[in-house]
């Protein structure tokens, strides 16, 4: 699994034509937001435990730390664009309460056949301002990545979730994906999740490394990282305790694996983001003053 860049200093788009014969390697997760719209062409996504058939005009909007996975199904052409939350909120509050239920979850969605135009000039002219790259960049990008969500706001048609399900075989990845999601603290092995599909174990292993673009025993941990994360901040739990709690049985382990998807032990993730919040709260109730420029 492939983390891409840990942080992003301003907004970035580009487009890409993909052929079908084009596989990505792996799948991967990043820690900021994604919006990955198909212009032409159709492609399958896999993310948050479902799959997607993306068509001209369709749109995810993928929050951060979702991994993500895709094959092109005809010749494709995609645009992305990558941003964080800092660039569509002001003070802490996004710059259109509206904005929120596109963004607070996996979003699919669907920009109608009359507003096409509209939608596609705007991803256009902001690929042309993140090619030219000069110090107003930032702020131009900024300014119409706000103009794109208002306008996502105002015409874009919410899709039912699409499973994209062709084959019994993938009914059965899928379950055995969810299974992940629902009992990741449990023990849980590649030949029982195969017993439960109704695959070999070795057909199981290859299927699901197809569908999900990553192997079944990588995204297992992923998923149990994910909620040792939210424990470690949240409690006083000790890190044996989270370790245990989120289905890893060595703790040595689980450091280890935990400093590969974070870049910090665990410990030294917890004392950083806890002085982070507290400063931040101390900010909030005025106790203390950030640094300024003289």
């Amino acid at each position: 699994m492939r983390i891409s860049d840990l942080s992003i200093d301003r907004i970035y788009t580009n487009e890409r034509t993909r052929k079908t014969e084009y596989e990505m390697v792996e799948n991967h997760f990043h820690y900021y937001y994604e919006i990955y719209y198909v212009k032409h062409g159709t492609c399958r996504f896999f993310i948050s435990d479902s799959l997607y058939d993306l068509h001209s005009g369709d749109f995810l909007i993928i929050p951060p730390k979702e991994v993500h996975f895709n094959r092109y199904l005809s010749q494709c052409t995609r645009a992305n664009i990558y941003f964080r939350k800092a660039d569509l909120t002001d003070n802490g509050k996004w710059f259109v309460p509206e904005i929120e239920p596109f963004v607070s979850k996996v979003s699919f969605l669907h920009v109608p056949d009359s507003y096409r135009a509209i939608w596609e000039n705007l991803i256009d002219e902001m690929t042309r301002e993140d090619r030219l790259n000069d110090p107003l960049t930032p702020e131009l990008l900024k300014l119409n990545l706000r103009r794109l969500f208002l306008y996502a706001v105002r015409f874009a048609v919410p899709h039912a979730q699409n499973a994209g399900i062709t084959t019994e075989s993938d009914a059965g990845i899928l379950g055995a994906v969810q299974y992940i999601t629902a009992h990741y603290n449990e023990p849980i092995t590649l030949d029982f999740l195969a017993g439960r599909a109704g695959l070999s174990p070795s057909y199981f292993s290859r299927r699901f490394r197809m569908v999900t673009g990553t192997r079944m025993k990588e995204y297992l941990i992923y998923v149990r990282l994910g909620h040792a994360e939210t424990e470690l901040l949240s409690t006083a739990h000790t890190i044996t305790e989270v370790a245990m709690n989120n289905g890893f049985s060595d703790s040595n382990y689980f450091k280890d694996a935990f400093r590969k998807m974070f870049g910090q032990s665990p410990r030294a993730y917890r004392a950083s983001r806890t002085d982070k919040q507290d400063t931040a709260e101390s900010l909030k109730e005025g106790t203390i003053q950030p640094d300024r420029e003289p």
